[in-house]
């Protein structure tokens, strides 16, 4: 369907889904290609489950590995007052293609919650601060983190770790951590783990298991050892919940 549609349009396209208006780019980034055929298909479980936790008044979502921000708007489209919501992202043209839709979102009314703050951040998150290479080949969605290789092969991004991010946020609660870092997951998730008081621990996790065989330490096992529950598991992620009166391990 999509290469017929090729044919016929070959810029952005403007359309409304999720009853709010958006502009895609499906040419470059099958995220957003999904997004505009089959919105139903977009993670459903995943996106119900956000879009749940940020009925809560004071609400906050960290978007680690942003994409082109599908998940942190319609996390903005539930938003209540006082909501947080960070998208980390190290492409600044995904970012800016969030930036825009969020303003769509809000003069058409479909983002309610006035003072609700939407940041973003053009950094990928590791388990250490500095710099590193970001693919720079390929659909825009699937880049990661270059273990290795030329500068030449990738962009310069910077670097931090995500205790820091919060820290530097100044986030009192994490409501939904959404992971999806092509690979790099266990770089993200287990030193935060290590670093952060655990009443910022998140309630809810989101995090994509598609490269679990590469990590170390798995992400997923830290996090049960952490007092973690895994509720549900879809194609392409696991999700865990906190449960009340954990202890780290």
């Amino acid at each position: 369907m999509f290469r017929l549609f090729g044919l016929f349009h070959s810029g952005p396209v403007d359309i409304v889904t999720w009853e709010t208006p958006v502009r895609l780019y499906p040419q470059i980034n099958v995220s957003e290609r999904k997004a505009l055929l089959r919105p139903d298909q977009v993670d459903p479980l995943e996106l119900t489950m956000l879009r749940q936790a940020m009925r809560d008044e004071g609400a906050t979502f960290v978007d680690v590995g942003g994409n082109a921000g599908i998940y942190s708007l319609n996390a903005a489209l539930d938003a209540t007052q006082s909501a947080r919501i960070v998208m980390i992202e190290p492409d600044p043209n995904m970012i800016a293609r969030f930036a825009f839709n969020v303003t769509a979102g809000r003069q058409a009314g479909r983002i309610r919650a006035t003072d609700a703050q939407v940041s973003t951040l053009a950094i990928a998150i590791s388990d250490h601060n500095g710099s590193g290479l970001l693919d720079a080949g390929g659909d825009e969605g699937s880049r990661g983190l270059l273990s290795g290789g030329a500068a030449e092969t990738g962009r310069v991004v910077q670097l931090k770790t995500l205790s820091d991010v919060v820290a530097d946020e100044a986030l009192v609660r994490i409501d939904v951590l959404k992971i999806d870092v092509e690979g790099h997951e266990d770089k993200v998730l287990p030193p935060f783990f290590l670093s952060a008081k655990r009443e910022l621990w998140p309630r809810l996790i989101i995090i994509e298991h598609l490269q679990r065989s590469d990590w170390e330490p798995d992400a997923i096992t830290a996090a049960e050892n952490n007092g973690y529950r895994i509720v549900r598991q879809t194609r392409n992620n696991t999700i865990l919940e906190r449960s009340a009166g954990t202890t780290s391990t």
